[in-house]
């Protein structure tokens, strides 16, 4: 495009980079907004490299179906792999694959996600949004940004290899990833205290983790899910680290090492010598497997997770993607949070069309946004010791689904954001009460990791199994409620949250035994929580057959259904000691039936 035809109007919006959030977003701008002009400046010109041209291979339920909704779907499944969920190794490196705990879904989830290859899949939505009419500006930057203020538009220089254009718009958006043209510049950059850095290359072909299992071997090989294995982001973990698997539709596959600095160093990882000699020390199995196949790149981030104190400012500039925030690589929340910023940048942009407060909404949705950060941060800030302990991991990742599927989720599919005002603000009670118990939850995990470290045995745990409350979670992802509908479900989950981390409490204190009991009960301090124990929990602990059937609750039901039923290491005079707090004081306090 000519350097004048950029000069020569106002843009309704620019968005400086066309990365993957910046490419949906303007893409769901136009279906959204059909007249729009919008522009999209992006450094990096065509063609992209398939595989490690960015990080962020693996998508969830969220951030999945934010993809389907720009009409994507019919284009991932015909041009990426269909994921079959999570699946995680924790602890035990040195030992063979098939003598780890494997926990991991046994079907496919209902509820659709998507392993993607980044290269191709930016590729295609660059051609995807230029057929929608949107100018797409390749090989350039946007420079020397001019806020406006007071109604005013917005400006800034685009920096071309043919020369430089002054550009003029109402809305200007930051999808520039690290670079942060926006955060920097006005220094709202904030620290998460979730230290962590991350070094990943491609190997060539289809690499399948059941070829690290001898065929002899009939309890890893004879399951239905054995030919879908591949198609997992494989979670290979120890403590302080984790190393993804993740297939790619280019038939390559993704390697990459995510370590936490109060265990490894980002030393370990910063050059591709350096991590395959770490993969050698800490996980030999997998290193072994790959060793004969070609290493084609290499990318690493020190320091990955960061935060924004302000995402957007009522004089209609904004971030989204990494330019305003990023939490953790596990669990793939990277596209959700593209989905939330996109779709709040969205109803703003709305909000100003239509002559709304903008005000109150640029208040309330960066609220929001700050809370879902910090809430998700939490979930791995404390983590490092869990990843090596096999035990801890299968509960943590019950809580972190449980929890991930009842509030962000609903939050995002019944498009709770649209509301405003006391309708939205309904929500908090529930949302802070689920990063209340995760926070419990998160404690505890951790401290149980540091005083009873356990040897990994062989065994496949399945995740969500079914029937639980987890897959009900899972399962209520397909339904449509209205506004008063998903705040009174939100509202009861989160209920069901607390009987939930009580059971869990109760688990974790019987297997520890008596000194190490103690010892987390200091460290925690969960004498002081606000959840509630059922004190006849402790009797029901030592029964058996339909006596213990009928006496315990469904929640601890459905819990030991999953997790199996509770290791009794610690004496019930210690169990009574250290929940007393905690015990149910009246029939009035009695937990619901679930």
């Amino acid at each position: 495009m000519m350097l004048e035809a950029l000069e020569n109007r106002i843009w309704d919006v620019i968005i400086a980079g066309g990365g993957l959030a910046g490419l949906t977003l303007a893409r769901q701008l136009k279906m959204e907004f059909e007249e729009m002009e919008i522009l999209v400046v992006e450094k990096v010109a065509r063609p992209l490299p398939d595989g490690c041209h960015k990080v962020g291979e693996s998508s969830v339920e969220l951030g999945s179906n934010y993809l389907e909704t720009l009409g994507l779907q019919d284009y991932l499944r015909e041009n990426h792999i269909i994921k079959h969920g999570l699946r995680f190794f924790p602890g035990g490196g040195k030992l063979p694959l098939e003598d780890r705990c494997e926990i991991g879904p046994a079907q496919e989830p209902i509820v659709p996600s998507y392993q993607v290859d980044r290269g191709r899949l930016e590729t295609d939505l660059r051609e995807m949004v230029i057929e929608q009419g949107i100018t797409l500006v390749e090989g350039a930057t946007v420079r020397e940004p001019e806020l406006g203020t007071d109604g005013a538009n917005h400006t800034a220089i685009v920096r071309t290899g043919h020369g430089d254009a002054r550009v003029e718009a109402r809305w200007l958006l930051d999808a520039t990833g690290r670079t942060a043209l926006l955060r920097k510049k006005m220094k709202l950059s904030r620290g998460t205290r979730h230290p962590a850095s991350s070094g990943w290359f491609r190997i060539a072909g289809k690499f399948d983790i059941n070829d690290m299992v001898p065929a002899e071997n009939k309890r890893w090989h004879d399951v239905e899910f054995k030919k879908d294995r591949w198609r997992s982001t494989n979670h290979f973990m120890g403590e302080g680290y984790w190393v993804w698997v993740i297939p790619l539709a280019t038939g390559m596959t993704s390697i990459g090492v995510v370590v936490h600095d109060d265990t490894h160093s980002f030393d370990d990882v910063r050059t591709l010598d350096r991590i395959w000699a770490w993969l050698e020390e800490h996980e030999p199995v997998l290193a072994n497997a790959i060793s004969d196949r070609e290493r084609l790149d290499f990318l690493c981030i020190k320091g990955y997770s960061h935060n924004v104190t302000r995402p957007w400012s009522a004089d209609r500039w904004g971030m989204v993607g990494e330019a305003g925030a990023f939490v953790d690589p596990l669990y793939s929340p990277g596209t959700d949070f593209i989905a939330f910023a996109n779709c709040f940048t969205t109803e703003l942009i709305r909000t100003e069309r239509e002559g709304g407060d903008l005000q109150q909404r640029v208040r309330e949705l960066s609220l929001q946004y700050r809370a879902l950060v910090l809430g998700n941060i939490d979930v791995y800030r404390v983590s490092s010791p869990v990843y090596g302990h096999p035990s801890a991991m299968l509960m943590k990742i019950f809580w972190d689904n449980y929890a991930y599927w009842c509030f962000p989720c609903q939050y995002y599919f019944q498009k709770v954001y649209k509301l405003t005002g006391p309708a939205h603000s309904a929500f908090n009670t529930a949302g802070q009460r689920f990063v209340e118990l995760s926070n419990y939850m998160q404690s505890l995990y951790r401290e149980w990791a540091l005083a009873k470290p356990e040897t990994p045995r062989g065994q496949f745990v399945g995740m969500p199994a079914f029937p639980s409350v987890l897959v009900d979670a899972h399962l209520a992802l397909e339904k449509s409620l209205t506004p008063e509908q998903t705040l009174e479900y939100v509202s009861d989950r989160a209920e069901v949250g607390a009987q939930i981390a009580s059971e869990m409490l109760v688990r974790v204190l019987w297997a520890l035994g008596d000194d190490a009991a103690r010892k987390v009960a200091a460290e925690t301090g969960f004498a002081k929580w606000d959840m509630k124990v059922d004190p006849h929990r402790i009797d029901i602990g030592r029964t058996i057959g339909l006596a213990r059937r009928r006496a315990l609750t469904p929640i601890a039901r459905d819990i030991e259904r999953t997790l199996g039923r509770p290791v009794l290491e610690t004496s019930d005079e210690v169990m009574r000691e250290l929940l007393a707090p905690l015990f149910l004081q009246s029939s009035a306090e009695a937990l619901p039936a679930q």
